[in-house]
């Protein structure tokens, strides 16, 4: 089958480029990666929860990644000043992972960035064909999680 200009495939492939480019633009300003901001989002939210004992497989599963790609992201994000990892008070062997100040200030302007990205995509459409768009677009993330 040859692919053209008209299947879901072509725009969905070049949707994800454009974004992933667009957001990198911004969060290279901060020495980020797209997914070490990722990361950096998921951890805000297990914090918030006061869950900060966040296991690798977490993070791999997360982010669709293996182990080792996660721990190069992870050193990066401490090595620049936005993580720290402690050893847990309930289990010596484990690490717990803590945003740094210079994290949380950056998690609110990430959230704008992401935030611009998702209101660019949408750009132009109608609120009813908005809620239509994401609901098609929830239907598709389904059917590939099944794979």
């Amino acid at each position: 089958m040859t692919e053209d200009n008209t299947s879901c495939s072509y725009y969905i492939r070049n949707i994800a480029h454009l974004m992933a480019n667009m957001q990198d633009r911004c969060l290279n300003l901060y020495g980020l990666s797209n997914q070490q901001a990722r990361i950096l989002m998921y951890l805000s939210k297990h914090n918030i929860r006061g869950q900060k004992n966040v296991k690798r497989k977490d993070l791999e599963q997360f982010l669709n990644l293996k182990g080792s790609s996660v721990t190069s992201l992870m050193h990066g994000l401490e090595k620049n000043g936005f993580i720290e990892r402690t050893d847990s008070e309930k289990d010596g062997r484990r690490k717990e992972l803590a945003l740094t100040d210079k994290a949380k200030k950056l998690i609110e302007e990430m959230e704008l960035i992401f935030e611009a990205t998702d209101n660019q995509l949408q750009e132009g459409m109608s609120e009813e064909e908005k809620m239509t768009f994401r609901l098609l677009l929830g239907i598709a993330h389904n059917n590939m999680s099944i794979m």
